[in-house]
């Protein structure tokens, strides 16, 4: 019989600060999940009933009650075990091994064991002398090794499951934790239920639906809480700890597991403790809960309350979420962007919030010092993203020089066909023409829309929003005093603010660029090499040539590389293809377009294109990463852009 836990945690009945639980953050996106386990540590431990047992089996009735009441004063909660009458006498040649057993001396009581053996061969210890040595040493080892090293219990058990004292609760705790660790859930399931249908401790009854809510799914908790005996108001027992319960069975719901809903008893009642508490983490996981619940301006109030009481990088992300939710994109941008040193998702918030705005073909204005930010956040976190934004913010405000240089550390760090397409655009404004058509044929068989700029009758586009004349005022001063523009010669526009070369964001001197083609290079000859598919011809003659005896022989070259590109897996038709031209076969045979196959469920790859689709069903969709074209008339603000991200 193990010590009794009186109370259920201080975290249920007291709302000092100081005594609740605490609440253990999972990954970052994820709302807090995991309640820590109760706090058995100030416990005696295991009840010493040996001299109660030597005494029952020598039927010494007197010194029973004696030691009953004894243990009874030692340990409150604490009742005699119903085998009393049962216990049979030890041989009184036993007395010096009951001596060292109720020493805790079981290493030299397995050597006096084995000394006596040895003398007599056909010696056995009494039954329960030998069952209570292999329960201690079980209950020790498995203590040695709670916490750290859950295989080694789990091994022990599946050992010698006889060795675990069914009256032991503080050993089915550490085995059930066990369990449940190496994921054998259920059978730490069935372990909990055993300490409910024989324990009739209330304190330890509390503690195992404490323990099972931390180590077990919700859904396998709630048949435990369901053991609940009814007092006599007609409540379960476990109301004790309904703010645990509650508790529990909110992380569960924000972690997508079955559970049961809180009543709206309940929650007021965890929402009034945690107004009292004071702990960030309590109303940070409320706000998550009216968050996933779609209720933002509730979880507005929470996140808020939570920062202020000294919440952590957690807490604002869901803050810098529900402020985008409620349309509130500049204090979601800057709440991220104050705690974007402290969790990379306020950064990677941060960079989404903006690349949205600075993606629009015809995007508002933004404040020169906050481009310059977003530009240097941009360059220490090396995101793609947020480089291909800036590359066509500035593009669409004619700044070509500083999007050629934003697009070209954009492919490198997230070639996509977006980027790339504004990658070969800008050269194609800049009339690179040699280096737009290497980017053409590099990615010949893979983008099609990067293709397709060959193909295309306006190679230039339509007229970019900031080379549309605007409006003229009217003159305040006769017509002829007033300066006339030069014809086709794209006035100064104060509507977009001047995005830095990438060197610049970081204070460095720009590197020296290579002037554009000239003229006297026309017509441009582009090699059939691309080294992205074929090796160089340097490098098929080294190829070619004969392998020593004793080496490896090296892959050789192709004879003459072919002037198409072959098909890609999940790329449609190539815009040549119309004229009577046809990819070469895929490497697994392909000879037909095809789109990408859906992706596995789980997976990063399913999110990803599952938050693409949300983005592309928006009304910005036609505006993104396409060809520019003249401003709308309608509302530029930053509260009009609309927001298609969801739940982290």
């Amino acid at each position: 019989m193990v010590g009794p836990l009186a109370t259920p945690l201080p975290a249920q009945t007291g709302p000092s600060p100081g005594a609740g639980p605490r609440v253990l953050y999972g990954d970052g996106v994820r709302a807090p999940a995991i309640i820590a386990p109760p706090d058995t540590s100030g416990g005696s431990g295991m009840v010493d009933e040996s001299a109660l047992r030597y005494y029952a089996s020598q039927k010494q009735t007197a010194r029973v009650k004696a030691e009953i009441a004894r243990l009874k004063r030692l340990h409150p909660g604490w009742n005699e075990p119903p085998d009393l009458d049962s216990l049979q006498p030890s041989p009184p040649e036993e007395a010096p091994l009951w001596d060292l057993f109720t020493a805790g001396r079981f290493a030299d009581l397995r050597a006096a064991i084995a000394a006596r053996r040895s003398v007599e061969p056909a010696w056995q210890p009494s039954e329960e002398l030998a069952r209570k040595l292999r329960q201690a040493e079980f209950r020790t080892r498995a203590r040695a090794a709670a916490g750290t090293r859950p295989e080694e219990i789990v091994a022990l058990f599946r050992t010698d499951a006889a060795a675990l004292d069914p009256t032991d609760i503080e050993s089915l705790w550490t085995v059930a934790d066990a369990l449940a660790a190496t994921g054998a859930s259920e059978d730490a399931f069935l372990l909990f239920k055993s300490v409910l249908d024989a324990s009739n401790d209330a304190g330890a009854r509390l503690a195992t639906i404490q323990k099972a809510m931390a180590h077990l799914k919700m859904e396998q908790a709630e048949r435990l809480i369901a053991l609940g005996r009814l007092n006599a108001e007609g409540t379960s027992e476990f109301n004790a700890i309904r703010l645990d319960i509650t508790r529990a069975r909110i992380a569960a719901f924000l972690h997508d597991d079955p559970a049961q809903t809180p009543t709206l008893a309940d929650l007021t009642a965890f929402q009034a403790y945690a107004r009292r508490a004071g702990e960030p983490s309590q109303t940070g996981l409320l706000g998550w809960y009216a968050y996933k619940r779609r209720q933002f301006r509730e979880a507005l109030e929470w996140f808020k309350l939570a920062i202020a009481r000294g919440g952590d990088a957690m807490v604002a992300h869901g803050l810098a979420h529900t402020l985008r939710e409620l349309n509130m994109l500049r204090e979601a941008e800057e709440v991220a962007y104050a705690w974007r040193d402290r969790f990379v998702g306020n950064e990677i918030l941060f960079i989404d919030i903006l690349e949205r705005k600075l993606t629009l073909a015809s995007p508002p204005y933004i404040e020169p010092a906050r481009i310059e930010r977003y530009a240097k956040v941009v360059v220490e976190s090396g995101s793609g993203e947020g480089a291909q934004g800036l590359a066509w913010y500035a593009y669409n405000s004619c700044q070509f020089d500083a999007a050629l240089e934003w697009f070209r550390r954009a492919v490198a760090w997230l070639p996509r066909e977006p980027t790339v397409f504004g990658y070969a655009l800008t050269l194609q404004r800049l009339k690179r023409q040699r280096l737009f058509l290497e980017v053409v044929n590099r990615y010949d068989g893979l983008f099609p829309k990067v293709v397709d700029l060959v193909f295309r009758e306006d190679p230039d586009g339509p007229p970019l929003p900031c080379l549309t004349p605007a409006p003229q005022a009217a003159p305040a001063r006769p017509a002829a005093a007033a300066a006339k523009p030069e014809p086709n010669k794209p006035e100064p526009s104060a509507a977009y603010g001047r995005v830095p070369r990438p060197d610049a964001a970081l204070g460095r001197k720009p590197e020296e660029r290579p002037p554009a083609v000239q003229r006297n290079e026309f017509p441009l000859a582009v090699a059939g090499d691309n080294a992205l598919r074929y090796p160089p011809a340097a490098l098929q003659r080294a190829l070619a040539e004969p392998v020593p005896a004793g080496t490896y022989a090296r892959e050789p070259g192709p004879a003459a590389m072919p002037l198409v590109a072959r098909r890609v897996p999940g790329a449609g038709a190539m815009p040549y293809e119309r004229y009577g031209y046809a990819l070469l076969p895929g490497y697994n045979g392909l000879d037909q377009p095809e789109g990408l196959r859906a992706p596995a469920s789980g997976t990063l790859w399913q999110e990803q294109q599952a938050e693409q689709g949300r983005a592309a069903s928006g009304p910005e969709r036609l505006d993104r990463f396409s060809v520019p074209r003249p401003a709308p008339a309608g509302d530029t603000s930053e509260r009009a852009v609309p927001q298609t991200r969801g739940y982290p």
